[in-house]
């Protein structure tokens, strides 16, 4: 489960856009390393912040990766009287 909201935070304002990509860094030997969620509208200040810390030797050396966040919708099931009723007409 991923947080709600974007990882970008300026003068300690969070960004309240949900997150559209995962942020990883693979280090070219098959390690990924997931250092943050962004929204579309942050993602090219989070890589140029990242950058900045791997020049410092604060993160992973690597390439940054985005992967877009693939959004998967469930009906959740709660087990009352409405749920054995559609689970029994599926059944007919």
């Amino acid at each position: 489960m991923f947080p709600g909201y974007c990882s970008f935070v300026i003068d300690k304002k969070k960004c309240l856009l949900p997150p559209e990509f995962i942020m990883e860094i693979n280090d070219g030997e098959n390690n990924k390393f997931m250092v943050g969620l962004t929204c579309s509208d942050h993602k090219q200040k989070l890589e140029e912040k990242f950058l900045l810390l791997q020049r410092d030797n604060q993160i992973p050396q690597g390439k940054i990766i985005f992967t877009p966040i693939k959004v998967i919708q469930t009906k959740c099931v709660t087990g009352n009287q409405e749920d054995v009723d559609e689970i029994q007409l599926k059944r007919l």
